[in-house]
């Protein structure tokens, strides 16, 4: 079975729709991936968007992604409790492209994630990570 045609995979599906961005929602064209964000309120600079595009082409290929899974990815997840100064960046789950709010849950590894988790795969949208020193 495809992993489109799972439940998380038409879960994914969906949420690519409501992700859409088009040119008349910050008056610039929009950037080429776009369509595979979970999250609908990121945006992403045009590198990290064909990044997501990507990893998109990857889960549709092999599944999901796990550190042990032998597709040779590793996620590096860590969950709310290690993720304290990256969080404080804004760099989590929640600031995360592939975090499907409404799942509650990452479209790209198998893992159960917590919105103050962190994986290594992370795209961040524009204007949520601070590198200033609080």
């Amino acid at each position: 079975m495809d992993y489109k045609d799972t439940p998380m995979g038409k879960a994914f599906t969906i949420a690519i729709n409501i992700g859409q961005l088009s040119s008349e929602d910050d008056g610039e064209e929009a950037h080429d991936g776009m369509e595979y964000v979970t999250n609908p309120v990121i945006k992403l600079a045009p590198a990290e968007s064909m990044f997501v595009a990507a990893m998109h082409e990857i889960v549709e290929m092999h599944g999901k992604l796990a550190d042990d899974d032998d597709n040779g990815i590793y996620v590096g997840y860590v969950g709310p409790e290690y993720n304290k100064e990256n969080a404080s960046k804004g760099v989590m789950c929640g600031n995360c492209a592939f975090y499907c709010p409404k799942e509650k849950n990452c479209h790209i590894i198998t893992i159960k994630v917590k919105p103050g988790g962190y994986c290594r795969l992370a795209a961040i949208g524009e204007g949520l990570v601070s590198t200033k020193e609080k």
